[in-house]
Parts: structure tokens; sequence; C-alpha cells
């Protein structure tokens, strides 16, 4: 137990009464229904997650890792995901499914790994050590972005697990501790492409406490087996990667963050994305959390767990939301490239909530008094954070709250969108043939239920428009747009990048973008879909004229 708390803490020992084990984990137990419970009410998988299903459905049945089979463009940024995808998909399982039961059981996961985290700073059974598990779990974003069908709580869990590991190894689990830290660190890297920049800071980090704590610069026999270990896992992986794509970075670094820009780009795009960290600080509350989070990092300087944690989450709350704002944020809501930070901002608070009772037991003689103050906070934080997040959740649901902030998507929207381009998918399966390529708009779930060939015009998977396109629009994820002429290289036989949703009957006039595919050999057809419900069931786009599109609900 940390020397800043005087407080006694229950210990689960032989023999212990039963109402003490009760006590311990029934803050997890409750934070994991509230999660279940939470994250089904978003319940959805949305469109960006369908390119990873098309990467994992190849993998699946041609053993490949590819968009178009044959063409390996590295359009996904979560290899581990996406690969962990494809093999369930060999034995059968869905990514639909997969993607949705793994989302919330690597959400649980989380919520496991902070609580053990809590108690290894605090103390076993210290009275707030399940108070940040509860607070993720009534988090809006992390309920989200459990379900969503995206790599995110994946990716976040094997974080926490490497930083559990680090801190074991700061409190003398050293050989055990620093192993575990660089197999999750490895798996991370494997998961996201920013996995790197936190080995660099868990790096830092060490040789600073080794340099400043032990006046150590070598590294140990624990250490460079952690080295050796990361390196182990991780280097072969990415030899393989360069080696199978032909590029170093995932083709989705060199849509968003490379190559040429226009004037003033690069200033538009930071200011997007520190409106993104700033929607994160106030739709969490944080904004007036924060007093409690930094009183929560203050520590005595000694060599333990509590002291590892209180100095490496300042380091990595700074460099990664600057990483967030310097990549100008993310389109979708609630804040999933920030999701790391919500479990350091939960412990940062749950940790000063602590500090408070330990400054009470310092002036009282009775430690009940102190304990009772930090339930009593505890209770009070996490009541007007719920009852905050509770109304988060269902006004970003509201059907109907389509309107982006500052390019930002709401939930809702990323529902209605999906939702319509599965059906829209389905609707052009039976018209699809083995030689037809399209171009898309959107490039998830509609190649994947129409089982339809091609490239997006952002870029995603064509290694064209990655490496030859300047950057334009600073909206993340959008930030290329592959010109007309370029598509048309490609040969497509079909274009739904330029098309138009219509609530009545007829040909949308397209004026924006059919000019050029028409004098192309292209032609303007409707199909109605039934069911879609963002702007109408009639979808207007271009089809090759010599091509005969046929299919149930096309016209011309």
């Amino acid at each position: 137990m940390s020397s800043e708390s005087s407080l006694p803490v229950a210990r689960a020992a032989p023999g212990a009464a039963p109402w003490r084990t009760i006590a311990r984990w029934a803050p997890l137990a409750l934070a994991a229904a509230i999660l279940i419970w939470h994250a089904q009410q978003y319940d959805f998988v949305t469109d960006d997650a369908f390119i990873s299903f098309v990467f994992s459905r190849n993998f699946a049945e041609h053993g490949q890792l590819a968009f178009n089979l044959g063409d390996p463009v590295e359009g996904y940024t979560n290899f581990l995901w996406t690969f962990l995808l494809g093999a369930l998909m060999v034995v059968g399982i869905p990514p639909e499914l997969a993607a949705r039961v793994l989302g919330v059981g690597f959400g649980l996961g989380v919520l496991a790994v902070t609580f053990r985290i809590g108690e290894r700073v605090l103390g076993r059974g210290h009275p707030v050590a399940g108070l940040a598990p509860l607070l993720l779990a009534c988090s809006s974003g992390f309920a989200c972005w459990s379900s969503g069908g995206l790599e995110t709580q994946l990716y976040t869990f094997l974080l926490l697990w490497a930083l559990d590991g680090y801190l074991a190894a700061s409190a003398g689990e050293e050989l055990r501790g620093l192993r575990r830290m660089a197999i999750g660190l490895a798996l991370a890297s494997m998961t996201r492409p920013e996995g790197p920049l936190i080995v660099a800071l868990f790096a830092a980090h060490r040789v600073a406490t080794n340099l400043i704590g032990e006046r150590r610069w070598k590294p140990n026999r624990a250490e460079w087996n952690a080295v050796i270990t990361f390196l182990g896992l991780w280097a072969p992986w990415f030899a393989w990667r360069w080696w199978y794509y032909g590029w170093p970075f995932p083709n989705t670094y060199y849509v968003k963050a490379a190559g040429a820009a226009v004037p003033g780009y690069d200033a538009k795009m930071r200011a997007n994305g520190w409106y993104y960290v700033g929607r994160w600080f106030a739709q969490t509350g944080l904004a007036w959390a924060s007093p409690l989070a930094i009183a929560g990092l203050i520590a005595r300087p000694r060599r333990d767990a509590r002291f590892a944690l209180v100095t490496l989450a300042p380091i990595i709350f700074v460099v990664y939301l600057r990483y967030v704002a310097g990549v100008g944020g993310d389109f979708m809501g609630l804040h999933r490239f920030i999701m790391p930070l919500f479990v350091l901002a939960a412990l940062a608070v749950a940790l000063g909530v602590a500090n408070l009772g330990a400054a009470v037991a310092r002036v009282s003689s009775r430690a009940l008094v102190a304990t009772a103050v930090m339930l009593v906070a505890g209770a009070a934080v996490l009541g007007a954070f719920a009852d905050r997040q509770l109304a988060l959740t269902k006004a970003s649901l509201r059907f109907g709250n389509f309107k982006n902030d500052r390019g930002i998507d709401t939930p809702a929207y990323l529902r209605a969108y999906t939702h319509d381009r599965v059906l829209i998918g389905k609707a052009l399966a039976p018209c699809v043939r083995p030689d037809d390529y399209a171009i898309f708009g959107g490039v998830g779930a509609l190649p994947y239920y129409a089982r339809l060939r091609g490239i997006d015009v952002f870029g995603l998977v064509s290694s064209r428009v990655a490496h030859e396109v300047p950057r334009t629009n600073p909206r993340a994820g959008h930030n290329k747009w592959g010109p007309d002429a370029l598509m048309l290289a490609h040969h497509p036989t079909i274009v739904l990048s330029c098309y138009d949703l219509r609530a009545v009957p007829g040909v949308a006039p397209l004026n924006h973008c059919a000019g050029f595919w028409q004098a192309n050999g292209f032609e303007k057809v409707v199909l109605h879909v039934p069911g879609l419900v963002e702007r109408g069931e009639y979808l207007t786009f271009l089809a090759r004229r010599d091509r005969a599109l046929a299919c149930p609900g096309l016209a011309r």
C-alpha cells in the first residue's frame, strides 16, 4: 500500500468474512453489468469496420489479406483485429457477430485490468479501487466503442495489460512484469499504428527512472529480456507486412498524413484535431473533474507502482493528445482515438478521491471517517458523471441527430449510414458479376455485402490515390479525393462515389459529378432499396452503358 494513505484496507485472506470478499468484487461486477447494458444501447457495427471485414473474408476464403484479390494494399490499420476476425471466419463465425462480442469482451477485460491496477497502486480491497471501472462503464464513449465493430477495446486492453506489467515490475516483479509489458506492447503495435509511440514513451520513462532513481544507464537482464521479447514478436511481423504490401507504413497513413497538401491545410488539420480533443474534455466532464484528476497524480517520490503510474500517465497524456490533434482527430464521434486516455483519466480521478481520504485520515483519528469521506466523494463523482453520460448517450443516439460537429459524425448518423449501406449492398448483390469493378465513396458495408471489387475515392484501399494525390480536405479520414481521370484508369463498370439518395421515385440529376462519367460511356440508373432511413429509398448512381446492369428494383 502506498505511503500516502494511512487507511486500513480489506484483505481477502483465507477465512476472511465473506462480506469482505463480496465488498471487494462488487464494484467490478456492477461495472461489468453496466457496461454490457450500456454497450447494448449502441449495438451497431460502423461502416469502417466492414473494411476490415472484407480483408478478413478474403483471408479466410483465399488466404489473402487484401481488399481486392491479387492486389495487396494495406487499407486497414488494425492487423491483429483483422487477422483475428478472419481466423474466426475460418471456423464459421461471421465478423458482424464476432466484432460485437469481442468488442464488449475486451471492454470487460479493460474494466478487469483497470480494477487490478487500482488495487495494485492503492492496496487490495481499498474503498475506491473499483471507482475507475465504474466511471469507464458509465462513459458514453467507452460504451459506444465497446460496440462499433472496431479494434478500439482490443487495443486499449493490450496497452492496459502492458501498463499493469510495467507497474508490477516497478513493484518488484521485474522479470515477469517487463516480459508481460513487452508482449502487450508488441501486440498493441500490431493492432494500431500508434502503438510504437507508446512503446517509446514506456522506454523513455524506464530510462529516466533508472537514471534518476538508480543512477544506472545500462539495461539489466530483465530489461534486455523485455527488448528481445518485444522485437521477437513485432519485428518479424513488421518485416512481413513491409514485404507483403511494399511500404513501411499502412496505406491509410499515406492517405491521411503524407504527401503534398494545399496551402493552409496543416493549420486547419491541427485546429480540427484540437477541437476533437476539446470535445473529449467537455463531453466526458474531465474539464470540471481535472482538479481531482491532477490531485490524484500527486505521490511521494519513491520507486513503487503508484509512483510509476503517476509519473508515466502525464507523459502519455501530453504526447498522445498532441498526436491525436496532429492527425486531425477522427470523424467518428465519442472519442475512440483517445480511448486509452479514458482509462488513465478514470484512474487519476480515483487516485484523487483516495488522496482526499488520505488527507482526512491525517487530521482525523478515526479511519472510518476518512473511508466515509472517500465513499461519499466517490459516489458523488460517479453519480454526477453517470447522469451526464446517460444524457449524452441518449442525445448521441437520437434518430435524426445526423448533423456533424465540425466534421465529427454522431453515432446516430453512423448507425443510419451503415444501416443504409448494408441494404444497398444486399440489393446490389444479385446484379454483380465477378468481373465488375466499382468506384466507391464509403468502402465498408456496401462492397462487403455486394461482394463487389473496387477502390474508394478517399484512397483507403487505393495505393495510387494514397501516393499520387495531394491532401486537400482537413477532415480526418477524408483527406484525399481521387480525381475522375485517375478513377477512370481503373476501368470501373459501376460508380458509386457519384450518387444521390431521394425520397421520391425518379433519377436524380447528379449535376455535380455525372458529366465526366456520362461523357465516358456511363449512364445514370436508379435503384429502389426499401428500408433506407437517411434520405430516401431511391439511389441514383452510374453504370457503364455496355454493362447493361440489371437487377430487381433497378431502372434507368
